[in-house]
């Protein structure tokens, strides 16, 4: 059965609803409901990934944490949270693509930062639209073994902010779901230079399987 990120309490709610409708004879209400309720459902349909990790194959390996494309990569980037001298990767996340969130890797969560303010169009860089790196979004800070590892979440204005279920401390392996973008947006990924970046420009990409970087010394 499809699986889909719209919480069991609107699920409860719209089935209920649908039997109301039909109990009352009000069909072509009930009629349009449900086009929308499927619809609704397809487009936050959660994919049924059963990624097993070998560490000893997977050490070193960045994954892509989000379905989209990639339409930005910058190197030298400053962070105030994240670090000096990073790379960055901005994707954009369509409202068609399945829009779980994952973890690059295995890591810790060190920081989880909500600065809500900030939407702008997906496809747009956003250097370009916020004037800088640092912006409004969620950003959720990874420790890997010492060094950090952001996500940067900002919302697209025909979208909505992500629905994150991690907290600082928490610890999780790596292309595990921690949440999803409802009806996409953009998502921005910083590493530290030391990586070697395996991906470009307008390379679409998908969550827990496209490799983004490697450490040199494990290729």
């Amino acid at each position: 059965m499809l699986k889909s990120y719209l919480p069991a309490r609107f699920n409860t709610f719209a089935t209920i609803l649908i039997l109301l409708l039909w109990i009352l004879g009000l069909y072509k209400t009930l009629t349009i409901l449900a086009v929308f309720y499927i619809c609704l459902y397809i487009v936050l349909r959660k994919s049924r990934n059963d990624f097993r990790d070998d560490p000893v194959s997977t050490k070193g390996v960045i994954f892509s944490p989000a379905n989209g494309k990639i339409i930005h990569i910058e190197h030298n980037v400053s962070h105030g949270f994240y670090g000096e001298q990073l790379i960055e990767i901005q994707i954009m996340i369509p409202w068609w693509k399945e829009m779980g969130i994952y973890l690059p890797l295995s890591c810790e969560i060190k920081n989880l930062i909500r600065i809500k303010g900030h939407s702008f169009f997906r496809y747009l860089k956003v250097a370009e639209v916020l004037g800088s790196n640092e912006g409004k979004g969620i950003g959720l800070a990874l420790d890997n073994r010492g060094e950090t590892i952001g996500l940067t979440f900002f919302k697209c204005k025909l979208g909505f902010w992500p629905e994150l279920m991690i907290m600082p401390g928490d610890r999780g392996g790596r292309r595990v779901n921690i949440g999803y973008f409802p009806f996409g947006g953009t998502v921005v990924l910083y590493l530290p230079k030391k990586y070697e970046i395996l991906v470009t420009t307008n390379d679409e990409v998908n969550a827990g399987e496209t490799i983004f970087a490697v450490l040199p010394e494990n290729t």
